[in-house]
């Protein structure tokens, strides 16, 4: 008797650069570049080719799309999500040479 169950069942969902920048509007280079630094865990292909696992692409987007909380955060219990700290870390590297100092001059300074 052969099992009959087809492999690609079993598969784990797997989203494209592309894909992935449609789902947080943003350009695939920018997608790329989230690889690069950490933010998101893509899966190298044989060919050199990057996918990202639908799940940890569905949980940002539940992070990001979260609904504020009924009374506000005092600003020590604030953490921003994921979607924004890869929003503020890609600014701060292609804006600000990577240095986060210059942010905090640019927003002091009139």
């Amino acid at each position: 008797m052969t099992d009959s169950t087809n492999p690609k069942e079993n598969q784990p969902t797997l989203y494209t650069p592309s894909e992935v920048a449609q789902f947080f509007r943003v350009d695939p280079n920018t997608v790329t570049r989230w690889a690069r630094t950490g933010t998101l865990n893509p899966i190298t292909l044989p060919s050199g080719h990057r996918r990202y696992h639908a799940t940890e692409i569905h949980e940002l987007l539940e992070i990001g799309n979260a609904r504020e909380p009924a009374a506000p955060l005092q600003e020590a219990e604030f953490v921003p999500g994921l979607r924004a700290l890869a929003v503020l870390q890609s600014v701060v590297r292609d804006y600000f040479d990577g240095d986060p100092s210059a942010v905090v001059k640019a927003l002091t300074n009139p």
